[in-house]
């Protein structure tokens, strides 16, 4: 049986947790926070995966959907790459975006698995 609701696959149930960690990181550090532009970046980089999951789950055919999945990942890779960049601002320590990064890893990995169960 496969899954019925979007709120059920893992894939998207990570990316709103990767979201949300992203959030709550960049509101406990004050530098991120006030960094308006790079603040609006990541958050907009982190949404998009989620939004993107959404999207696809709404196309209903393979071809679509994977299409969706596939700019889920790069609106993914984009957010760590700004995690990232954050460290190197001086923003937060890499201990401190790490357990956030390894959500990132764990939603591409089950998002590109996803893809691969459709044949995609």
């Amino acid at each position: 049986m496969g899954v019925r609701r979007l709120e059920d696959l893992i894939a998207f149930k990570l990316a709103v947790e990767f979201k949300l960690a992203v959030y709550a990181l960049v509101r406990q550090h004050r530098d991120a926070y006030t960094d308006l532009r790079g603040r609006s970046q990541l958050f907009e980089a982190a949404a998009d995966v989620e939004s993107d999951i959404a999207e696809g789950w709404r196309r209903f055919r393979k071809r679509e959907l994977c299409q969706f999945f596939r700019y889920a990942l790069a609106s993914l890779e984009e957010a760590k790459r700004r995690l990232i960049d954050g460290v190197h601002r001086g923003h937060y320590s890499q201990s401190s975006a790490e357990p956030v990064l390894v959500l990132g890893r764990r939603c591409g990995a089950a998002t590109m698995a996803f893809m691969k169960s459709l044949g995609g």
